[in-house]
């Protein structure tokens, strides 16, 4: 982002068992190649920082807020971490919990505010959708008015629009409100799961553990909303639902404006932003989205032996795919890098973020619904009997940021997450049953909820190392703005998955199939269970598991993709300077006297070093995918990647 700027730092050649190891793995030990390149160069004014690499003078003292391995980068804004971090966490609560609150409560929404099929799933869509449109705009945006101000904007916004939520007298109010709340949501989420929180104020190498806290996060918030949203509608009201975020948001606003701190960046102006700004890119990638969760809901609703449902599925499709050449083409700044595309690494752990969130958010959706149409469960027991998957969940991000950060093992983490999801979603295939033992589906739900927390968060961490850092925070971007589409498309998939097996299970049931409706509501989940005793109400409860056994299946093979497609990728230094950053503005020191008095020369070796930089940078991403190279070189032991770090070192 425009503006940013740092000081390389020596890595270091301690290493874990594997992941991201703090040098970098090579080609071989006969074509040495230094470190991953730590940060862009930046010229003159406010935009240079202290010293520079390659032969400028070097700050001779660590600063306040560096930590060891990072003697040669500026100083981090001094935050009160122990109120910050808090405040941060909280408001991404709020945002995530957001997406599914509402899972339990819709159906006592709908008959409250007579929605009809469509707006009865766009309640939850709208949100979801805002917060992917607003995803890429963050950076942009957070660049012309302050990474501050626009997240106080950002959690005014959604404050607001909650209460309006709250307050809806028509399901298209309640529409409309949630896509605005979405909006303020998605711009939190943005710049909490990322840029403020990690990239601006703790150091990279640390991050993991940071990024653990905040992952927790979300996913209590994720598999809690569904718990919450049921407690609330059963025991107050569903627009308590919603009303529930204007306490909480004052305390954290409060906390942040007194205690947040970043360091000055740039600020772009709108006349730059017009001209670099990938407009198109975004339409694309929001009208691919929109077709094809328009398309799943159809299928939804009326099957896919519909000609316009494939239509719509299709023509989502072909946009998308369109949203991709615009991104590899494109003069402008993509929303998704085209080198995140070329790089084997970053592209394969965005697609597996994306097949992780289409499946973990959509069964926060129906793993209520399994529980209340299964066990006749109420909303509130449904929610109880999902404590222990949120707990694993919430627990297991912070393991791997922990992980991460003390031991440097990164992607062993995230394939160990993705195999034991693999076995969760398997053993829920096998095991389902109509007379399936709750201790049983406990047992499954705790193996899930390790596997979703370890693989959480860990893929951003790959990516941000992967990449250059001038792009690190569009990477960032990327990233999320994938996981909230992969969330959005993948409940609509699920969803008409889990209605069309329903509907052609359910009509071939004598004396039932033909008054059959696919149960929306806690009473029409109840309506199973108060069937008389007898070969048809077997019949339609094993139907019915039988129905999330499909879903069961689809969602193995989301995960086993995922595990598949990572395990050819490399790994990076942790041990650089931090990603994201704006140019710490320092006052000068003697050492920056000397160099001053060289005048142009000293423009002239930034220069240079700015040219080594980019060619250093160049050569440590992975070859395009598909070519010889790529698919000859693969990750090296630690051993090797010692030794390449060393000698990189010496041939510098």
């Amino acid at each position: 982002m425009g503006g940013r700027a740092g000081l390389s730092a020596e890595p270091s050649t301690q290493h874990g068992s594997d992941g991201i190891a703090d040098g970098v793995s090579g080609d071989s030990l006969d074509s040495p190649r230094p470190p991953f390149a730590d940060e862009d160069r930046r010229r003159k004014g406010s935009d240079a920082t202290v010293g520079s690499s390659g032969g400028s003078t070097r700050e001779k003292k660590k600063g306040k807020g560096l930590t060891e391995g990072d003697e040669d980068v500026p100083d981090l804004p001094n935050n009160n971490l122990k109120l910050v971090m808090p405040a941060i966490g909280l408001v991404l609560f709020l945002s995530a919990l957001d997406q599914t609150i509402v899972a339990t409560a819709l159906p006592t929404i709908a008959e409250d505010l007579k929605a009809s099929p469509s707006e009865y799933s766009w309640v939850g869509t709208s949100y979801l959708l805002a917060s992917t449109l607003q995803t890429p705009i963050n950076g942009r945006v957070s660049d012309i008015i302050g990474r501050k101000p626009m997240l106080y904007a950002a959690i005014i916004i959604f404050t607001i629009f909650s209460a309006l939520c709250g307050a809806a007298k028509s399901a298209s109010w309640l529409i409309i409100a949630r896509a605005f709340q979405g909006l303020g949501g998605g711009s939190i989420i943005g710049l909490t799961g990322a840029d403020s929180s990690a990239a601006d104020i703790v150091p990279l190498h640390k991050r993991g553990t940071y990024q653990g806290f905040l992952g927790s996060a979300w996913g209590i918030a994720a598999v809690l909303g569904p718990i919450l949203g049921g407690l609330l509608t059963e025991k107050a009201s569903w627009r308590w639902c919603f009303y529930i975020n204007l306490p909480t948001c004052g305390i954290a606003f409060a906390l942040l404006v007194f205690t947040l701190k970043l360091n000055p960046s740039r600020k772009l102006t709108f006349a730059e932003l017009n001209r670099t700004f990938d407009f198109l890119g975004l339409a694309l990638l929001m009208a691919a989205s929109a077709l094809l969760i328009v398309g799943f809901s159809r299928a939804a609703d009326f099957g896919f032996g519909q000609p316009a449902t494939y239509g719509v599925i299709i023509a989502g499709a072909v946009v998308f795919l369109a949203a991709i050449a615009n991104f590899l083409t494109t003069k402008r700044n993509a929303i998704i890098p085209a080198r995140m595309f070329k790089n084997r690494t970053t592209a394969f752990f965005l697609l597996a973020s994306t097949l992780h969130a289409a499946t973990f958010l959509a069964f926060n959706y129906l793993l209520p619904e399994l529980l209340q149409g299964l066990r006749g469960d109420s909303p509130i027991d449904s929610g109880v009997h999902l404590l222990p998957f949120a707990c694993c969940v919430a627990w297991m991000t912070v393991v791997a940021g922990q992980l991460n950060s003390r031991l440097r093992i990164v992607r062993p983490v995230a394939w160990a997450g993705y195999a034991l999801a693999v076995v969760a979603w398997g053993l829920f295939y096998g095991l389902f049953k109509s007379t399936v033992k709750l201790g049983t589906l406990e047992g499954v739900l705790v193996i899930g909820g390790i596997g979703t927390g370890l693989s959480l968060q860990v893929p951003m961490l790959i990516i941000q190392a992967a990449m250059p850092l001038k792009e690190m925070a569009a990477a960032t971007s990327a990233w999320s703005l994938t996981r909230n589409m992969g969330g959005s498309i993948g409940l609509a998939v699920y969803t008409a998955i889990l209605n069309t097996n329903l509907r052609s299970r359910f009509v071939t049931i004598e004396g039932y199939g033909t008054s059959f409706t696919v149960p929306e509501s806690a009473s029409g989940y109840k309506a199973l269970h108060e069937l008389p005793e007898g070969p048809m109400k077997d019949q339609v409860l094993s139907a019915f598991a039988d129905s999330f056994r499909v879903c069961w299946i689809v969602g193995c093979a989301f995960f086993a993709a995922a595990l598949l497609i990572t395990i050819p990728t490399r790994s990076y230094s942790l041990n650089r300077a931090r990603g994201g950053q704006a140019p710490t503005i320092q006052p000068p020191t003697d050492d920056v006297d000397v160099e001053a008095q060289n005048g142009h020369n000293q423009d002239r070796d930034q220069d240079q070093d700015e040219k080594a930089q980019e060619r250093r940078e160049e050569r440590d991403l992975d070859p395009p995918i598909g070519s010889s190279a790529s698919s000859d070189r693969t990750a090296t032991d630690l051993g090797e990647e010692t030794e390449i770090s060393r000698k990189g070192k010496s041939a510098e």
